[in-house]
């Protein structure tokens, strides 16, 4: 769940992704391949941003809104 603009670390991948895409954000088919895999992950939202995982990279994508 989202709290006062954080990201709860027990959100599923799933709603995160949900969550994401419904806010205008795009990821590219790579990286929803695999979810569990910790790859490197580029994502946009109105900028592009990058994590060592896909979770981190949709929390620095929100985290700059």
């Amino acid at each position: 769940m989202c709290y006062n603009g954080f990201i709860n670390k027990k959100t599923p991948i799933e709603t995160l992704i949900e969550r994401f895409l419904r806010r205008g954000g795009k990821i590219d088919r790579y990286y929803l391949r695999d979810l569990t895999k910790s790859k490197r992950t580029l994502v946009y939202l109105k900028g592009w941003y990058s994590g060592t995982n896909i979770r981190e990279a949709i929390t620095k994508a929100f985290g700059s809104q």
